[in-house]
């Protein structure tokens, strides 16, 4: 019974792991898209200003 708990609480953990670093990634690629289009305003800011 009790190597059954620490198995189930392994899975678990590593299930918790995984969600962390999609979340992880997809932050990082929020925050990565969002400068980008910040590069991109101040980009054609630049250009009508000339």
């Amino acid at each position: 019974m009790k190597k059954e708990q620490n198995k189930d609480d392994a899975s678990k953990i590593e299930q918790d792991q995984q969600h962390s670093m999609v979340c992880n990634d997809q932050l990082f690629f929020q925050e990565l898209r969002i400068a980008a289009e910040e590069a991109e305003r101040d980009h054609m800011e630049e250009v009508e200003n000339e």
